[in-house]
Formats: structure tokens, C-alpha cells, sequence
């Protein structure tokens, strides 16, 4: 398991909570294990915005749209972290979480 494996798995789910929760878990079970650095950095970027939606919205009812919205963000977010990843380049990794940790906080925060 990496963080492209992690991605991919996220994307072929549904828009619904429990796909925020599944990604939750596999983040917190990709962080007890692997070894990489760079990639635990980016997974646990990702394993809080998930945890943050699963607690806020997992008892509340969500639009279709708000949902896929909520899954279109992280995707992008997701997807920006990956393509740094894979250049295996520490600066354009820290960038890459730099620019999604500023996006996030110049975004609506729904998770």
C-alpha cells in the first residue's frame, strides 16, 4: 500500500460518508506501517481532513451535491500531493503540502 493505491481506492468509491471513513481508516493503518516520510506526511494531511468530515457530517444528512463536492476537494487535494510524491523531490513534496494546507485554509472548510 502507498498513497497512489490509497487515492485510487478513495476515487472508486461512493460520495457518501462512509467513503470518508473508509479513507480515514487506510490512512491510519498506512501510518502505523509504512516508512516512508514524504508519503506518512501526506497521508496524515489527508487522514485529518477525512477524520474532520466523518466527524462532523457522519450523523448529519448531506446533500448528493455537498457530498460530491466534499470528495471533488480532497480528490484534488489528493491528486496535487500525489503527483509531488512521485517526483520523489522533498522540495516539491513540502511545496505541494504547503499549497494544500493554504488552500485548505482559503477554502470554505467543510472538513
Amino acid at each position: 500500500m502507498n498513497f497512489q493505491t490509497i487515492l485510487s481506492s478513495f476515487k472508486n468509491q461512493s460520495t457518501g460518508t462512509d467513503a470518508f471513513k473508509n479513507l480515514k481508516n487506510v490512512c491510519e493503518q498506512y501510518l502505523k506501517q509504512s516508512s516512508d516520510l514524504n508519503e506518512k506526511a501526506a497521508t496524515y494531511l489527508i487522514y485529518g481532513f477525512a477524520r474532520s468530515y466523518v466527524i462532523l457530517y457522519e450523523d448529519e444528512a448531506v446533500t448528493t451535491e455537498f457530498a460530491q463536492a466534499s470528495k471533488e476537494t480532497l480528490m484534488n487535494y489528493m491528486s496535487h500531493l500525489n503527483k509531488a510524491l512521485l517526483t520523489q523531490d522533498d522540495s516539491i513534496i513540502l511545496s505541494a503540502l504547503n499549497q494544500v494546507s493554504n488552500d485548505y485554509m482559503q477554502s470554505a472548510r467543510v472538513f
